[in-house]
């Protein structure tokens, strides 16, 4: 039996994750919420390194409006997913991927009124 102790503050944050959704009556397995989490930050990571990396010049055609608007898209989505099925999980979900296009939308407001 071989136990591994690599990435241990990984597995305590998802314990930890996992604990608190419990606390608030979401239960999901390990690998459930991993995947979850996964997709998430992976979104959210994207919408960042977009809104920051891009010099925000033609408006329109910019393609960080485009990247926000789908995450506003998908957060919307994943807030009614959770609505119409009582889906916990996916309204936390919702409300996390709006937290951080609300972040990305006042970062690049702030970034029009300096220019």
């Amino acid at each position: 039996m071989k136990t591994t102790t690599t990435n241990k503050p990984y597995h305590f944050l998802l314990e930890a994750l996992r604990a608190a959704g419990m606390g608030l009556g979401i239960y999901l397995t390990k690998p459930t919420l991993e995947k979850r989490l996964f997709k998430s930050m992976h979104l959210a990571d994207t919408g960042i390194k977009k809104t920051v990396s891009h010099p925000g010049k033609d408006r329109l055609s910019n393609p960080v409006t485009f990247e926000l608007a789908g995450l506003g898209g998908i957060a919307a989505y994943k807030i009614y997913k959770g609505m119409k099925k009582n889906k916990k999980a996916n309204i936390v979900e919702g409300i996390f991927l709006t937290t951080v296009l609300a972040a990305a939308l006042v970062y690049t407001a702030g970034l029009s009124k300096r220019r």
